[in-house]
Parts: C-alpha cells; sequence; structure tokens
C-alpha cells in the first residue's frame, strides 16, 4: 500500500465516483481503479458496492475511511517536519454557506492569499448542515455555519459574530403585511426564500405558524442576490441576516417589515472536527478568520 492509494480512496468516498475522483485528482479512471484494486488486495476484501456510476462503502471500506483520514493526517505533519515555519503550503478546503462565503469571505480570503500564495484554497457553498457533514466526512478542513450557537461534542466552534435576521419587502410593501390578512390567515405577500434547508426560510416558518400565519405563495430561488432583487422589484417578501441586505436597506431599496418578536440568536461561526490535525495552513487562516471577524460590523 502506498499514501498515493490512500489518498486516491479518500477522493473516491468525497466524490461518490470513480470517474470524478478520477477528475479531480488528474488521473485516468483505470490509475483510480488500480489504486483501489489494489488496497483491496492488500486488505482481503471489496471497499465499494459498485453501483451503476456511483459507489458505495461496504462496511470494510467504512472502516477503513477512519484510518485513511488518520494516516493522512500524520502524512501531512511529517511533510511539515522540515518545512520553514513561514513557509505556509499545501491544500485548504473550507465549506460556507452563501451568506458568508458573499458577504463575510472576500477579505479573508484576500489577504489570506496575499500572504501564502502556495496555499491551495478549495471553496464549496452549501448549507449549514451540509457544511457540517462534509467536516465529519473529512471533504472540508473548516467550515463556516449561521446557526444558533453550535454545541456538538464532535466540533472545535469559534462564535464570530452574532447576526441579527430580519424580514424585509420592497419600497412599497405595506409595513402590516404580517399582520392576520384574511379569513384564512394567508399572506398576501409572496414568500421568497432558498430552498427547504435554509436556516433562515425554516426560521420564518416557524414564526409563522406559532401565530396561526401561512404563506399562500412560496417562490423558490437559487441565491441571496436573486431574492433581493425579485423582493426590491416588490414581487415579494423575504427572511435574511441584516448583512445581507444592510446595503440596500440603507441605500431604500428595501425595507425592513416589522415583526412582533425577534428571531433566534444566530451566530457567524468558524468549525473544525475535534480530531482534525490543524495544519500550519488551516491554523493561520483561522488566525486571520477570528481577526476580522473584530471588525465586522
Amino acid at each position: 500500500m502506498e499514501i498515493r492509494h490512500f489518498v486516491t480512496f479518500k477522493k473516491v468516498v468525497e466524490s461518490g465516483s470513480f470517474t470524478q475522483a478520477a477528475e479531480l485528482l488528474g488521473y485516468t479512471q483505470s490509475t483510480v481503479t488500480s489504486h483501489i484494486q489494489a488496497l483491496e488486495e492488500h486488505i482481503g476484501a471489496p471497499l465499494f458496492d459498485r453501483m451503476g456510476r456511483k459507489v458505495k462503502l461496504t462496511d470494510v471500506g467504512k472502516r477503513l475511511i477512519g484510518y485513511t483520514e488518520e494516516i493522512l493526517n500524520t502524512y501531512g505533519k511529517i511533510e511539515c517536519i522540515a518545512s520553514d515555519a513561514e513557509d505556509v503550503r499545501g491544500e485548504l478546503k473550507i465549506a460556507a454557506p452563501e451568506s458568508i462565503t458573499v458577504y463575510r469571505l472576500e477579505p479573508i480570503l484576500s489577504e489570506y492569499r496575499k500572504k501564502y500564495p502556495q496555499v491551495s484554497i478549495q471553496l464549496s457553498n452549501a448549507s449549514c448542515e451540509d457544511n457540517q457533514k462534509a467536516l465529519l466526512n473529512g471533504s472540508a478542513d473548516v467550515a463556516f455555519v449561521m446557526l444558533p450557537e453550535l454545541r456538538d461534542p464532535n466540533f472545535i466552534v469559534y462564535p464570530l459574530k452574532e447576526e441579527p435576521v430580519v424580514v424585509v419587502g420592497g419600497p412599497d410593501t405595506p409595513m402590516d403585511v404580517l399582520g392576520k390578512n384574511d379569513s384564512d390567515q394567508k399572506l398576501r405577500e409572496v414568500f421568497i426564500a432558498n430552498g427547504k434547508d435554509c436556516i433562515y426560510r425554516a426560521m420564518f416558518e416557524k414564526y409563522l405558524e406559532e401565530r396561526g400565519l401561512a404563506f399562500s405563495q412560496l417562490m423558490e430561488l437559487w441565491s441571496i442576490e436573486a431574492i433581493k432583487r425579485c423582493v426590491r422589484s416588490g414581487l415579494g417578501i423575504t427572511c435574511l441576516p441584516l448583512m445581507a441586505v444592510k446595503e440596500e436597506i440603507d441605500q431604500e431599496k428595501v425595507k425592513i417589515i416589522p415583526c412582533d418578536r425577534s428571531f433566534p440568536t444566530i451566530f457567524a461561526q468558524v468549525v473544525y472536527h475535534k480530531n482534525k490535525w490543524i495544519s500550519p495552513a488551516m491554523k493561520e487562516f483561522i488566525a486571520i478568520t477570528l481577526q476580522h471577524a473584530k471588525s465586522w460590523a
């Protein structure tokens, strides 16, 4: 067995297919297959159940992926033994929700890239739930979440800043739109939101449910910017973190719709797995993030 075999195995697990793993690693598919076969022959058992283009870990494969994480973490430490302390290099995989990526990460990544150009950065956007899963399965080194304060024994968590959540509508949206509008307790305005796994959508739906209200129409869009454009045009209302709509509020392109109570407190948080080896690249990224968070408005 060779280190590259474990790297290939981990990449197949992360991507879910031999083909995708080959593309990500710059290998031919036959090379990926040979690496997996070498591991299987050495261990004496199959690591994957092949189901068309997708693969699923066998029980042996599930046990091996944990050891693989340990092996690759140790290998990373060994590679850094002789490195100069100032020579930060390697790969850093970051997972973040769209709100943090768009409205918080740019200056952090800009400073980091200037200081450590030898680090290869992979940034993925997904829901907070998926970002936590990425930490657990090793497909992310560090993740950002927007949630109530995260308390999970699997994670090391740094709360960065409380991020208020507001309901906003277009300039002509009635201020009493969240009142009881008709006999069946339906909102007149369209609710514009991300998918069902969006924390802001879940918070707003719970708010309505507690008041015996429901939206009569729902518009699901793929991005916060698309949502804001529709709200600005008067197509409906939405629920987003204040940081995402502050500029539009200041410019009077949207306005805050009053609620009879505030939403649960959520925080921007940076998180990593408790068993994750903190490489120099990861350590410096977290340090820069914590420094920038001190000045967030």
